[in-house]
């Protein structure tokens, strides 16, 4: 029997949707940024969304992001609603630019579960983030935390958190920082998709075992002072040592949905752009998604990467060699 056998009626660890590709930052290191000129993005329709709902029943996690800002979307509260009548747990990542005191009530009353807001430093956000600002993810926390007190526990507030070389010296700074603003997470990863050759002495990625060790002491070190502060803090290391690992992705039990409707193992195959490699095994469009997962080229694509034999567009990722250190 093939090992996929199971996998004819979709059941997902989760499904990451997308629902807006047009965003109102310009962060320096972003595909959005960098390929602005191909960019293909757009808002999904309610409609389009609607399409998916059957299959949230068998989800853990519906996530509402992709390679832009969700609160753009005007049917963003709408989708929230519908996927929480289905009874999943749902969260999205915002850059905190739109969140005023109206918008925060929405939020908390909608009962998303996660929230996470993007930094990337302290003093240096706003110079890597153009259109974004340190101050008002502040702001958006306090204020989100403030309907909170109003019986709302959710959302859980997270930071998403990049390490890029031009902010690595605010790095220990980080969990004394923010310990004061109800975050429960920080999880940190660094620049895993470098979209130009300009951009590679952003990443900090390791290429020996000793430059890894070296990194991963230092996360160690600075995890453990957030713990001390009531912080979890968790780094998404690539290893040069780490071949064979299952990607933290998980295409085998998870997948990405575009705002053109695209189906891809992740978000990193998913990039809403013209003139690109991407990986995309059907459009939502056009077919169902149970057809989408059920197609043999998909199935051979998973049945890959649970045999660690990685497909050739997924050799070289850094997702495929991730460690975690908190």
């Amino acid at each position: 029997m093939r090992v996929f056998s199971a996998f004819f009626l979709p059941s997902f660890d989760w499904i990451q949707i997308e629902v807006s590709g047009l965003c109102n930052a310009q962060c320096f290191y972003c595909p959005h940024t960098v390929w602005r000129k191909d960019w293909l993005g757009a808002n999904l329709s309610l409609a389009t969304f609607k399409k998916l709902l059957p299959y949230f029943k068998k989800t853990k996690l519906v996530y509402l992001q992709g390679w832009g800002e969700p609160l753009l979307n005007p049917e963003f509260f709408e989708m929230v609603r519908l996927a929480k009548a289905q009874g999943v747990k749902v969260g999205f990542t915002t850059n905190g630019t739109l969140i005023n005191e109206d918008l925060a009530e929405k939020i908390v009353f909608s009962k998303v579960d996660v929230l996470a807001l993007s930094l990337a430093g302290i003093e240096t956000n706003d110079r890597l983030r153009k259109g974004t600002s340190l101050n008002q993810v502040l702001k958006a926390i306090e204020t989100i935390n403030s309907v909170k007190t109003l019986k709302q526990q959710n959302p859980q507030i997270h930071i998403a958190y990049m390490l890029l070389r031009s902010n690595e010296y605010e790095l220990e700074r980080l969990p004394e920082f923010l310990a004061e603003y109800g975050i429960r997470e920080i999880i940190v990863s660094l620049l895993d998709f470098v979209p130009s050759k300009d951009l590679e002495e952003e990443c900090l990625a390791p290429q020996t075992e000793e430059d890894f060790n070296l990194l991963k002491k230092r996360a160690e070190k600075v995890a453990e002072k957030a713990k001390s502060l009531g912080l979890k803090m968790i780094f998404n290391l690539p290893s040069p040592c780490s071949q064979g690992r299952v990607c933290s992705e998980n295409p085998i039990k998870s997948l990405f949905i575009n705002s053109l409707g695209m189906v891809s193992p992740c978000v990193f195959t998913g990039i809403p752009v013209k003139q690109k490699t991407n990986v995309y095994f059907g459009n939502i469009h056009q077919e169902t998604l149970k057809a989408i997962w059920n197609k043999q080229e998909y199935k051979e694509f998973r049945e890959a990467h649970l045999s660690r034999a990685k497909p050739p567009v997924c050799a070289t990722c850094p997702k495929a060699r991730i460690e975690l250190v908190f």
